[in-house]
């Protein structure tokens, strides 16, 4: 996916992203459309064990996830049950994505797809109803964690998350 084109800088001094489509908006300005950021971000086997957080905390400001993505590499996940992507939401931890360690397979580039009753081989379970793309909690992360047992075998697990800060 590509998000961003080229960053230009106006003779104000404010930060300027071009997208695909050409519109223009200020990375600075609250009255404009909220900016759309991108991490991707290798994750290893004893940090997913641990737990990490993707998105620290801003304070006064909420994420909204638009897009996420997972690959396993050096191995498919074993002895886990799921990889969940956690935020909070109504001061509750709330599973916005899970990755079932079946579908953890090397190399295999898991998105977000149908609702969690229903996903595919290839998909991250979300949210019924969009909920997994709805605005988090104010002064909240976004955290990544094995469910069940430790995870074995992978040994890095590239994490893909296109989000929006609002607020």
């Amino acid at each position: 996916m590509r998000f961003l084109r080229a960053f230009t800088q106006s003779l104000e001094g404010k930060l300027w992203t071009r997208y695909d489509g050409g519109l223009d908006r200020s990375a600075g300005m609250p009255d404009q459309a909220p900016v759309l950021f991108h991490l991707r971000t290798r994750v290893t086997v004893a940090q997913l064990n641990a737990g990490l957080t993707l998105l620290p905390a801003i304070v006064g400001k909420t994420y909204r996830i638009v897009e996420a993505s997972m690959l396993a590499v050096g191995g498919a996940g074993t002895t886990a049950t799921s990889v969940n992507i956690i935020g909070t939401r109504a001061a509750a931890p709330v599973q916005l994505f899970v990755a079932a360690v079946a579908r953890l397979v090397q190399s295999v580039r898991l998105v977000t797809g149908t609702p969690f009753a229903t996903a595919g081989a290839e998909s991250l379970t979300t949210l019924a109803d969009g909920a997994s793309f709805t605005p988090l909690d104010a002064n909240t992360g976004i955290t990544i964690i094995t469910v069940g047992s430790a995870m074995t075998v992978l040994t890095n697990l590239d994490v893909s998350l296109a989000y929006v800060i609002e607020g």
